[in-house]
């Protein structure tokens, strides 16, 4: 029988997981009533304490961390960042673990990382983002024996959390299709990152079975300069899109000046759509049309993953739901 998690024992009994981990562990912060309701519960289920779990928890450090692997002049304007940690931190806090980043600009040196923290017993388990094609960190962190919750991709060693980067793709495709717009690019990172490949692919897929003309801009740096290069350059090219995809809303302040140096308007001459919303989207004039998901429920998703795992449970994926695309002046337009 397989041994019920902390989620298993929360759902049943109507409370939220890191109230089962305050009464799982003695802590104060709940009432009693619901103390005993969890306990109750956790008896009927037939939980009880892992014993290496437990073994392991006196020599913990009760920290977890998170290398964030973006260029220097890329992380510190992108939003999902900060918000992903406050979604990390509120839902660590509950469990009493902190949490430790790393700012890392090359695989070497995130790898690196991880040697360290867990050589010094610094942390007790990690967080992974961008995950891509061959990705050495899994084998990694699983030859060392680190607990890992990897972002955007299952591996085969550790647990993980996914967003719907297929059905995002679609929700932004059906937008301009049924605006008519039939020549599209987009502007993206590096193909070799698990998310990125899987929006390529769900917007290629949709594009040739819809007879849309789709061009894929790669390998660009997640700064407003590269956004202002490829536009300029697409802008100049023998298909010139009807709409632009930008991977987040940084690219797309970017793309927004280079039209403006053409002489061309958002959601006149070129509809804009950005696949990260924020307040850039909101204030800009015309605004941005973007896709709204919250990151902060993404790292409380990865969080929660994490105090299972530590508690002793098996590896598990959670799946995030699809995001709406929030129609702004960038891409209002009218339906065909």
């Amino acid at each position: 029988m397989k041994r019920p998690t902390i989620r298993d024992i929360a759902r049943a009994a109507g409370v939220s997981p890191t109230a089962v981990s305050f009464a799982l562990n003695g802590k104060n912060g709940i009432s009693e009533a619901t103390r005993e309701r969890i306990l109750n519960a956790a008896n009927a289920m037939g939980w009880a304490p892992n014993p290496v779990a437990r073994a392991l928890s006196i020599s913990r450090s009760h920290a977890v961390g998170l290398v964030i692997p973006r260029p220097k002049s890329a992380h510190s304007s992108e939003r999902f960042f900060f918000h992903f940690m406050l979604g990390l931190q509120s839902t660590l806090a509950g469990a009493d673990l902190g949490l430790m980043t790393h700012m890392s600009t090359s695989e070497d040196d995130e790898l690196e990382a991880y040697r360290k923290w867990w050589a010094q017993r610094r942390v007790d388990g990690v967080f992974v983002l961008d995950p891509r094609q061959d990705d050495p960190r899994d084998s990694l962190l699983h030859d060392i024996g680190m607990p890992a919750v990897f972002v955007g991709d299952v591996q085969a060693h550790s647990g993980a959390v996914l967003a719907q980067d297929a059905g995002m793709m679609r929700v932004i495709a059906e937008h301009l299709r049924e605006r008519g717009k039939t020549s599209w690019a987009y502007i993206c990172g590096r193909t070799s990152k698990t998310h990125i490949r899987l929006r390529v692919e769900a917007l290629t897929a949709y594009a040739q079975a819809h007879g849309v003309h789709l061009q894929v801009v790669a390998e660009t740096e997640f700064t407003e300069h590269s956004g202002y290069i490829e536009t300029n350059r697409l802008l100049a090219s023998q298909v010139v899109p009807q709409a632009l995809i930008f991977e987040n809303e940084i690219l797309a302040l970017g793309g927004i000046q280079a039209l403006a140096d053409n002489d061309m308007k958002p959601g006149r001459d070129v509809f804009v759509v950005s696949c990260e919303d924020s307040a850039i989207c909101r204030i800009v004039t015309p605004a941005i049309s973007a896709i709204d998901r919250d990151p902060s429920t993404l790292g409380q998703h990865a969080a929660q993953v994490m105090i299972d795992m530590l508690e002793g449970a098996t590896p598990y994926t959670l799946q995030e739901g699809v995001p709406h695309l929030i129609v702004r002046a960038s891409s209002a337009g009218n339906r065909d």
